[in-house]
């Protein structure tokens, strides 16, 4: 397409037109927390049935944040594409003629972007509570390291957006680590329901 401006370009128009970097991080918040938290379910639920091995954590880690990263990234594009094309329809009515073709590039990188963030943030936060496995032998001592990391993820992530917004970092921080918190208890609860 001889009108695309560069990638550079692109991503400059994207952050003026779209707020990228907040949709960045928005993306990236909700994608840590789904890794976190999902291999941290699994995790527990596994040790509460007897089921918890070294290799069990590694694979579902791994696996695990791939299909959420996966899941998170197709996601994330076709709701973004979706509203990109909402975006260009109410320009096209309210201006009557079509976008530039900058301006749907620069919605387009934005699409992309957001989804590639979203991509990311569960696969790396999904190896956070598998480290413990790969370092400590012992998988109940293990176990509670992948608690303590998981839930410390979650506060550092919780305390960095608190910053952002000049609040005070420990209440926020530890209103994320609550959820991790929360999790667990539910995951627990559910284990000593009889099945």
């Amino acid at each position: 397409m001889a009108d695309r401006p560069p990638f550079r370009e692109r991503v400059r128009l994207a952050r003026q037109i779209t707020e990228l970097d907040s949709i960045m991080r928005r993306y990236f918040v909700i994608g840590a927390f789904d890794g976190a938290l999902t291999i941290l379910g699994v995790i527990l639920a596994a040790s509460l049935i007897g089921a918890l091995t070294k290799s069990l954590v590694l694979v579902a880690g791994v696996s695990g944040g791939l299909a959420l990263g996966i899941s998170s990234m197709v996601g994330a594009y076709e709701a973004e594409r979706v509203e990109r094309r909402l975006d260009e329809m109410n320009l096209r009515n309210s201006m009557l003629r079509d976008p530039s073709p900058q301006y749907r590039a620069a919605l387009e990188t934005a699409s992309w972007l957001g989804a590639v963030v979203h991509a990311i943030a569960p696969v790396i936060a999904a190896l956070i509570p598998v480290i413990p496995y790969l370092i400590i032998d012992d998988l109940m001592i293990a176990t509670y390291w992948a608690i303590g990391f998981t839930l410390s993820f979650l506060f550092a992530m919780g305390a960095y957006l608190g910053s952002m917004i000049k609040e005070r970092r420990i209440v926020t921080g530890l209103r994320f680590a609550a959820a991790g918190l929360l999790t667990a208890a539910l995951i627990y609860a559910l284990g000593l329901v009889p099945f």
